[in-house]
């Protein structure tokens, strides 16, 4: 099945009906620089499976270092991303799922979006000693991030995280577009 590039904007998703917003907030560090335009940008788009987990967290970390980013956000930026993966892989029932990293200077952006919707789980099947193992993502992405929202429709779920890192030396970054469409599971480049 094939899937494009690029996500629907937040007017197309505010419209759906059955609406949810979710958005935590943590005081920001004080940086020099405010946050502005996406310096940067890597976005994959992948079909929604166990594997998936490892091979975008893996892309996510070579698309961040390749930007030059000045302190380690490295484990962070895992950490998000791994998380934000198996909540679509786990409890979406989505057959894929997209990632979009972008990096302003300030803060490194991850956003996840799938076109699920949560599954129902058995009542009977998972214990409360097993489930108490689980339902920690969001928690801990909200804990690793300056900010997390959280945006449910009928047409799927969006989740965007951000997280703070120092300002990269400016002579080591290299801003590029990429445009055109993708062919689903293609890898779009870094930016």
């Amino acid at each position: 099945m094939p899937v494009s590039a690029g996500t629907s904007t937040e007017s197309d998703l505010a419209s759906t009906d059955h609406t949810r917003r979710a958005v935590t907030s943590r005081p920001r560090p004080i940086l020099a620089k405010p946050p502005g335009r996406a310096r940067c940008r890597a976005f994959c788009i992948t079909r929604a499976t166990r594997a998936t987990v490892p091979d975008l967290r893996r892309f996510a970390v070579h698309a961040a270092r390749r930007w030059a980013i000045g302190k380690d956000p490295y484990d962070m930026l895992a950490l998000v991303v791994s998380e934000l993966v198996t909540n679509v892989v786990l409890h979406s029932g989505s057959p894929d799922v997209a990632l979009l990293i972008t990096f302003d200077g300030v803060d490194l952006s991850v956003e996840v979006t799938d076109s699920g919707r949560w599954l129902e789980h058995d009542a009977g099947a998972p214990t409360l000693e097993h489930r108490a193992s689980f339902g920690r993502g969001l928690e801990l992405v909200r804990a690793y991030s300056s900010w997390c929202t959280v945006l449910a429709t009928a047409a799927g779920t969006r989740v965007t995280a951000g997280i703070p890192v120092m300002e990269p030396d400016a002579s080591r970054v290299e801003v590029r577009e990429h445009s055109g469409s993708a062919r689903f599971g293609q890898f779009l480049g870094y930016g």
